[in-house]
């Protein structure tokens, strides 16, 4: 990971004020074991970083199930119903702005009977493309998941408790590719600054990655990301399920 001076200073105020700032890792849009899954998993194993796993439930996943059985640290999230684009064009949502409460629950709960079975699979909800309904809490509630996960919010205060993302590996447009060093590390320096001066040092800053459309850019940069973590005396792991409680707390 390239540190700038900016970022250098503010790990250096976090230092002095003898806080450590919490980072915890979601990898979107999983379905079945492959080159890209061994080469995130390696990373997450060698570097001891713990994984939260969101994986597509538009089919069975024995296949993933299986391969997971032998790895530790790896929570699997749902992410989505079955990750269907339903828009017609402005924005990409798989649950269309008439569906009722009911009707979402009802698809969330199909997609949940498809992961349930899966090694590590914690009950929480991550809608794709950041796209939240507006009947979207009462249809998580209702089918009780634990939690849910979005986008940018630092501490929000919601009913399931959310715990959300806010370093992007990629860029989307027109195709995806690795963000930047620089621009991650302005990134990650804004999200340290503003807790700091916030007064929440113990609010978590949230890692996003895609496994399947990482360019060899964005696997060094998250290798760099491991290897300074590792050794850094501010920046740590946390695993999703340890801050689960402490934002069900908040609300």
């Amino acid at each position: 990971m390239v540190q700038t001076l900016l970022l250098s200073w503010e790990l250096a105020r976090w230092r002095a004020a003898g806080r450590r700032a919490r980072l915890w890792w979601r990898d979107d849009d999983a379905r079945a074991p492959g080159p890209a899954l061994e080469r995130l998993l390696a990373h997450a194993l060698a570097f001891d970083a713990p994984l939260t796993l969101a994986v597509i439930p538009d089919s069975d996943r024995a296949d993933l199930a299986k391969r997971l059985a032998s790895v530790r640290g790896v929570r699997v999230v749902q992410h989505g119903a079955d990750h269907v684009d339903r828009s017609a064009g402005g924005g990409a949502f798989e649950f269309p702005p008439e569906h009722t409460a009911e009707q979402i629950a009802a698809a969330l709960r199909e997609g949940w009977t498809r992961l349930a079975p899966l090694p590590g699979a914690l009950k929480l909800f991550t809608p794709p493309w950041n796209a939240i309904h507006p009947r979207l809490t009462d249809a998580l509630a209702s089918e009780r998941y634990v939690g849910w996960s979005a986008w940018a919010q630092v501490a929000p205060k919601a009913t399931p408790p959310r715990v959300d993302t806010h370093l992007d590996l990629l860029r989307w447009n027109p195709t995806p590719r690795f963000r930047g060093a620089g621009r991650l590390a302005s990134q990650l320096r804004r999200q340290l600054a503003r807790r700091r001066k916030a007064g929440t040092w113990d609010a978590p800053i949230g890692l996003l990655t895609h496994h399947l459309d990482h360019d060899e850019a964005a696997w060094r940069w998250l290798a760099g990301l491991m290897r300074t973590v590792r050794h850094h005396p501010v920046l740590t792991w946390s695993d999703l399920a340890d801050l689960l409680p402490e934002a069900r707390r908040a609300t």
